[in-house]
């Protein structure tokens, strides 16, 4: 019953990011609300992201080190090892949802990575040393899913909007 909570709460919390970067910073009205993105975004995190981060914050539990640095060693392992690609396989199946091809997908992928990677390690390091040093394990999904709500705007924005977005030098 908790990975069913767990699933649908991060599902939520994946549709809210769609829905306050619809209505605040494209101030989008209701006329021109996307229902079906903002589902997309649902189903994105509530099938996908989460089940996997779940069973990925399971692995690396398992490794062992000294208490004091092993949250580090947790977040390079995760920024190293998983992060790239897992956020790659994120865009790339947002872009399928959307109904894009595979070929299309890839390439707006291409298009898209870089940026968003850039500031995926701005942020993400950083919630991941809270979440390795003050979460317990039950609780870690949910954390990594509230600072998402942050995240999920931001890749909403990134990935759906027309609009401009500064690059990072």
């Amino acid at each position: 019953m908790e990975k069913i909570v767990t699933i649908i709460f991060a599902g939520v919390i994946g549709a809210t990011g769609d829905v306050i970067c619809q209505t605040f910073i494209e101030k989008r009205d209701l006329k021109n609300y996307d229902g079906w993105r903002t589902a997309r975004f649902f189903g994105l995190t509530c099938f996908y992201i989460s089940p996997i981060l779940n069973r990925w914050f399971h692995v690396l539990e398992r490794i062992k080190g000294n208490a004091r640095y092993l949250p580090l060693k947790k977040v390079a392992i995760d920024q190293i090892c998983f992060a790239p690609f897992f956020s790659a396989s994120v865009i790339y199946n947002l872009r399928l949802l959307e109904g894009f091809g595979i070929k299309e997908s890839w390439n707006k992928l291409v298009t898209d990575y870089l940026e968003i990677y850039k500031h995926s390690i701005l942020f993400w390091p950083f919630v991941q040393l809270i979440n390795f040093y003050c979460m317990p394990l039950n609780f870690r999904v949910i954390f990594v899913q509230l600072a998402a709500l942050i995240w999920n705007t931001f890749l909403s924005f990134k990935t759906q909007t027309k609009l401009p977005i500064p690059p990072l030098e």
